[in-house]
């Protein structure tokens, strides 16, 4: 699959599409099974750091500190979201909230359907992140966060308190997957790290 100009940067596999994002500025939606690229999406104005989609819609997160709704079908850009201080490094969503974090070392939660920001979990408010927030998770209760602050950490979605801080890497987290009982990590120091929900 030959298109992007710049490095491709985040790239997610589904419905029998990628859609990839690249520091050329650019999403690229591709047939899977033959390579075709099927739609440009321009409109960032900066690498394209994080993506992710569904049957309706395609959301990514950028170096221009915004993240964008894209029509899965059509590729129109659907609404720009504008809050972060920095680059939008990771982006999580279900039908209703889009979850982001930031070089700005925070965390905020969006509301897709009146494109504003409901909440937004940083040191002063939370004590939340100290460093870049690199990954992030979501399910229908909760968030888990990682950072080069060498920390994990455990929010409720709906009410924005943080629950747990985990700390047991030496370094940046730079990965995380988690399941209803475990949470696993990876990190600059080198370890994959397996944490127990209860425990917690």
């Amino acid at each position: 699959m030959v298109g992007h100009s710049h490095t491709v940067r985040c790239l997610q596999v589904g419905l029998g599409v990628v859609v990839s994002g690249s520091y050329d500025h650019t999403l690229k939606k591709w047939r899977l099974s033959t390579g075709e690229c099927l739609a440009t999406l321009r409109g960032h104005l900066a690498a394209v750091l994080s993506v992710q989609f569904d049957c309706n819609k395609i959301v990514s997160g950028s170096c221009d500190n915004t993240i964008k709704v894209w029509s899965f079908n059509t590729g129109e850009c659907l609404s720009t979201l504008s809050g972060h201080n920095n680059a939008v490094t990771c982006i999580h969503f279900d039908h209703s909230r889009i979850v982001s974090g930031s070089l700005d070392t925070q965390i905020k939660v969006w509301d897709i359907k009146s494109e504003r920001c409901i909440q937004t979990l940083d040191w002063a408010s939370a004590e939340g992140h100290t460093g870049v927030v690199r990954c992030l998770q979501a399910d229908t209760w909760r968030i888990v966060s990682a950072a080069d602050d060498k920390t994990l950490k455990v929010w409720s979605l709906e009410s924005g308190k943080r629950l747990v801080t985990l700390r047991e890497h030496t370094d940046g987290v730079t990965c995380l997957q988690f399941n209803d009982l475990k949470i696993v990590s990876g990190s600059y120091d080198k370890t994959v790290k397996l944490w127990d929900f209860t425990k917690s």
